[in-house]
C-alpha cells in the first residue's frame, strides 16, 4: 500500500493551479497553430512550409488566416509575438505539476525521478522561452536553451508517465501521453514546425488540471490502494 504524503497546498490553491493549466491548454489549440504558421512565414521557417507533410494544411491556413491574424507586422515580429504564449503556458504547466505532485503518495523511484527531470526540463525551457521570445536577447542561444530543456524533459516525461501508470494515477490518458511524449512530439514536428513540439504535453497537463479543478482533494489524481490479500472469512 502506498504511503500517504502530507499535502501543504490548500484545495483552493490546487484548483487554481489546475484551472491555469486548463486555460493554457485551451488557448494552445489556436495559439500553437498560429505560432507554427507564423514561423513558416519567416526566412528560417520557409523550409517547414516546403515540407509536403505540412504544406497541405499550412498553405490553405495561411491564405485564410494570414490577412486577419498573421500580417499585423513583419514575419519575425509576428512569430515572436505568438511565441510569447509558451512562457505563460510553461508557468501554468509547472503550477499544475506542483499541485498534482502534492496529492501523490510517496512515489516509486521511477515516478520520483520522472517528476525531477520533467520539472527541471520545463524550468529550463521557461528560461529559454523568456530569453528568446520576451527579452529577445542572445539570438539563437535562447532557442538552444529550449532544446536543452526538451532534452531533459523527454526522458523525464517517459519516466513520469511510466511511474504514474504503475501508481494508479488518474486520469490515465494524461499519463499515457507523457509516456508517449517522444513519438507524439516527433509526429507533430514532422507535419508542422518545432513550435508544436510541446503541444501534446500542454494538452495532457490541461487534462490533469481539469481533474484537479473538479477534485482538488485528489479523488482522481491519487493512487487507489489495492488490497494485496483477500479478507479473512468470518
Amino acid at each position: 500500500m502506498s504511503t500517504p504524503r502530507t499535502n501543504t497546498l490548500t484545495p483552493s490553491t490546487v484548483r487554481a493551479c489546475g484551472l491555469a493549466a486548463v486555460v493554457v491548454a485551451v488557448a494552445s489549440i489556436p495559439l500553437a497553430v498560429l505560432n507554427s504558421l507564423a514561423r513558416m512565414q519567416t526566412e528560417s521557417g520557409a523550409s517547414d512550409l516546403a515540407n509536403e507533410m505540412a504544406s497541405w494544411w499550412a498553405e490553405p491556413a495561411l491564405r485564410l488566416l494570414g490577412p486577419w491574424l498573421l500580417d499585423f507586422s513583419d514575419p519575425d515580429t509576428v512569430y515572436v509575438t505568438y511565441g510569447m504564449f509558451y512562457a505563460v503556458a510553461v508557468v501554468a504547466v509547472l503550477a499544475c505539476m506542483v499541485a498534482a505532485r502534492s496529492l501523490r503518495p510517496v512515489p516509486s523511484w521511477t515516478e520520483r525521478w520522472g517528476w525531477r527531470l520533467a520539472m527541471a526540463g520545463y524550468a529550463v525551457m521557461l528560461l529559454g522561452f523568456v530569453t528568446f521570445y520576451w527579452l529577445r536577447v542572445g539570438g539563437d542561444a535562447g532557442y538552444l536553451v529550449v532544446l536543452l530543456g526538451m532534452a531533459l524533459g523527454i526522458p523525464g516525461n517517459i519516466l513520469l508517465g511510466l511511474g504514474l501508470l504503475r501508481g494508479g494515477f488518474r486520469p490515465r490518458f494524461a499519463a499515457w501521453v507523457m509516456l508517449l511524449d517522444l513519438p507524439l512530439s516527433i509526429g507533430l514536428v514532422a507535419i508542422s514546425t518545432q513550435a508544436l513540439g510541446m503541444w501534446t504535453m500542454t494538452l495532457a497537463w490541461g487534462v490533469v488540471g481539469w481533474s484537479l479543478w473538479r477534485h482538488p482533494a485528489g479523488r482522481t489524481t491519487s493512487a487507489t490502494p489495492v488490497p494485496t490479500t483477500a479478507p479473512s472469512p468470518s
